[in-house]
């Protein structure tokens, strides 16, 4: 789904986790007290309980610190994993730039990288960025590309193409004051600006194709045959199409004064927002096939559009006014008319099986909610399941969909419901819900609850599904989790007293059995290996310092 003012959105899902999670999370991201190791293992049907108060300690560092793997000695930051979960990279004696203005959280470094599983370190680059588009690995985990020497002043660095599996082969520098950096859904091109001037070529040496001018940005389609193009401002704000395998034809333009734009999953299509002549302030919706065949108008005032995720629909709002959002219509992707399923929608989701839409309608825009409401595809009916909603998400097979609720009496509490779809009402799940989810394979749904500390020390709990009693509590006292691509462990950390750390510890859902990891740990900490088979993880404080991995099972 896209929104007019924010560009691309997360999925769903991810805006229902951040927005929950965010009330602790956030903060204790920034700073603030926190708490000590928790205990060992714990099994049968008891939780593990949260850690014990420890004695202040400010600097240096918790005293069980570094029970993992050293990979990386040193003051590091900005710890990524590679697609492949064999190699990370991080950022060695990261220092804030020396300018005003620039966000307080970004840093200048030595980018490394090393295997999880240990060995000797490689020096990458140097002054690298950690601001998002600074870094990127391509799909296949083969190549980095880093913007070294990075200007702040200017966004703009020396683009550097780095094999990760060749050690020995020399870094290619591609340009030296790239702004903007893509590699295509294969791994096999490379889309970049360098100063204003968009390339397209073969990675990881080209030879490279100077497609167009003034451009800002740009994106594959998914069956990477297409480059579509975004022109700057100064260039009427185009949207232009370029085909891969001939980057030497001109751009084929399909409008000016774009907005959003986002393909089809298919890569078949583009749906695009052009700035309306009717409507002061807000844009009508464009849809083209591609290779851009000639775009035509399928909605007025449109602030929210998305595919579902079979390319088969194509939802959008309709109608909006300033500060008002628009009807949400759903039709076919080719462009046919839609059928209007709610008023008023500022958010709505397709099932990931792409049979229903989930939307919240009648949206209050100060309060930040609406009402839930489900309709089944192609023609069901809509039907409302919640009030005062700020999000949702759906089950991984569309069965189910979680949202949380605003509660006024008997007093005023934000909880967690759950819909089964075709189900005649939602149920309540628990009270007082922060951050919630579901497990892959919708096993269970999960969620943080009973929270103190404000937000940083919260029950961790499930719900068997198909729903079997009440919520199970897996562990207390934790401050954040991630769970393994199969959903059967749970890194959770703990916010500790002495300092602005965290303990790690790790989950078996099947055996209930729990290990602390590691204390005095930065967030965030990530599964990593073969099948996520370890954790990786910084410690920022103390003379353990540095970047470590350690098995992922209890």
């Amino acid at each position: 789904m896209m929104r007019t003012w924010q560009g691309r959105l997360l999925g769903a899902g991810l805006v229902a986790s951040l927005a929950l999670t965010g009330a602790g999370c956030k903060k204790a991201e920034d700073g603030g007290a926190g708490g000590a190791a928790a205990p060992g293992a714990s099994g049968g049907g008891t939780a593990a309980q949260a850690p014990a108060p420890s004695a202040p300690a400010q600097g240096r560092g918790a005293p069980g610190a570094g029970q993992g793997v050293l990979l990386a000695a040193g003051r590091a930051a900005d710890l990524r994993v590679t697609p492949d979960g064999l190699r990370v990279t991080y950022l060695l004696n990261g220092q804030k730039p020396r300018l005003d203005g620039v966000p307080p959280q970004m840093l200048l470094g030595d980018l490394h990288v090393v295997s999880v599983e240990g060995g000797e370190p490689r020096k990458l680059g140097e002054g690298v960025t950690n601001v998002p588009g600074g870094l990127l690995f391509t799909p296949d985990s083969k190549h980095v590309l880093l913007l070294a020497g990075y200007n702040p002043a200017s966004q703009s660095g020396a683009l550097t193409v780095v094999s990760l599996e060749d050690a020995k082969a020399e870094p290619t520098v591609l340009g030296t004051a790239v702004s903007y950096m893509l590699p295509s859904p294969d791994g096999t091109k490379l889309a970049f600006v360098d100063a204003g001037r968009l390339k397209l070529g073969a990675l990881p040496s080209g030879p490279f194709t100077e497609v167009a001018g003034e451009v800002s940005t740009a994106q594959f389609t998914p069956d990477g045959k297409t480059l579509l193009i975004k022109r700057r401002l100064a260039a009427a704000g185009g949207l232009a199409a370029v085909s891969v395998e001939k980057p030497e034809e001109a751009p084929r333009k399909l409008a000016d004064q774009v907005g959003d734009y986002l393909v089809s999953p298919d890569g078949q299509r583009v749906a695009f927002q052009v700035r309306s002549e009717s409507v002061r302030g807000l844009y009508d919706l464009f849809l083209a096939e591609l290779p851009a065949a000639k775009p035509k108008r399928l909605a007025v005032a449109s602030s929210v559009f998305a595919f579902s995720p079979d390319g088969k629909w194509l939802g959008r709002t309709e109608n909006g006014k300033q500060d008002v959002p628009g009807d949400l219509h759903v039709g076919p992707a080719t462009g046919g008319a839609g059928r209007k399923v709610g008023d008023r929608v500022e958010k709505f989701s397709f099932s990931p099986d792409s049979q229903a839409v989930g939307f919240l309608e009648k949206y209050d825009s100060t309060a930040g909610a609406g009402l839930m409401a489900v309709a089944s595809l192609p023609d069901g009916a809509p039907k409302t399941v919640g009030g005062r909603v700020p999000n949702f998400v759906w089950g991984s097979d569309g069965r189910y969909v979680a949202f949380l609720s605003r509660f006024m009496k008997p007093e005023y509490s934000v909880d967690l419901m759950l819909y089964p779809l075709g189900a005649e009402k939602a149920e309540k799940v628990h009270k007082g819900v922060f951050g919630y989810g579901f497990m892959p394979g919708n096993t269970q749904v999960v969620f943080r609850s009973n929270c103190i500390r404000n937000g940083r020390a919260c029950d961790f709990k499930a719900l068997e599904l198909p729903q079997k009693g009440e919520p199970q509590t897996w562990m207390q006292g934790i401050f954040s989790y991630k769970l393994s691509s199969d959903g059967k462990r749970v890194l959770a950390t703990y916010a500790r007293m002495d300092s602005d750390t965290y303990d790690v510890a790790v989950y078996d859902v099947k055996t209930q059995a729990r290990k602390t990891l590691d204390q005095g740990v930065q967030v965030p900490v990530s599964f990593a290996g073969k099948d996520d088979s370890r954790a990786v993880y910084i410690i920022a404080q103390g003379p353990k310092a540095g970047v470590y991995s350690v098995p992922a099972v209890p």
